[in-house]
């Protein structure tokens, strides 16, 4: 019986890796009625929305922008779904909601893990310089967020975009929560 409920919670956990990462609150899933969470999209450039992904040519960019700014304290960090990036270079930028804090032109090429990019506020803040714990101090002491952008640039073709989303954390990628499966498994067999 054990052997049976180790194989179970094996599946459970790797069917809901499959995405890569634990969903939380999702800024914009590109496509129609999209939550949005008081967000407005502005496309740039030969940015496109089809399928329910965004579609970004080099030189090509999404915005976000909201007058009221967006609450992200308990969260951090920012994940969203890629496509293969070939030779472009996805950026990042992203406005405090009273412009006390901005992190422009932020490359998120080396963040991507299983298809998703994860970036911690940590990470933005040291990328652009920022003391550590910036952008986290800000948005705690009522800051919030008030736009963020996606530029793409120096590609052949487009890239695919989707599921943007503040994450809280990231959880393993999928090899590794199989293999979690695997010893529960062997342990369960051990234990009979």
């Amino acid at each position: 019986m054990q052997g049976v409920i180790a194989i179970v919670a094996a599946g459970l956990v790797c069917g809901s890796s499959s995405a890569g990462f634990l969903s939380n609150a999702v800024i914009d899933d590109f496509g129609p009625g999209g939550p949005g969470l008081g967000f407005t999209r502005q496309a740039s450039g030969d940015a496109s929305v089809s399928g329910g992904s965004g579609s970004l040519s080099s030189g090509s960019g999404f915005g976000y922008l909201s007058a009221a700014g967006y609450d992200a304290s308990a969260f951090s960090g920012i994940s969203l779904k890629v496509s293969d990036l070939g030779s472009g270079t996805l950026e990042l930028s992203i406005v405090g909601s009273s412009s006390g804090f901005t992190a422009m032109n932020v490359p998120l090429n080396g963040y991507v893990n299983d298809g998703y990019v994860w970036i911690t506020f940590d990470q933005i803040d040291a990328v652009v310089s920022n003391e550590p714990g910036f952008i986290s101090s800000s948005m705690a002491s009522g800051e919030g967020i008030g736009g963020i952008g996606l530029s793409y640039s120096g590609g052949t073709g487009s890239v695919s975009i989707d599921d943007f989303e503040f994450r809280s954390s990231p959880v393993p990628a999928p090899g590794a929560l199989a293999l979690l499966g695997v010893a529960g498994i062997a342990g369960a067999r051990r234990r009979r």
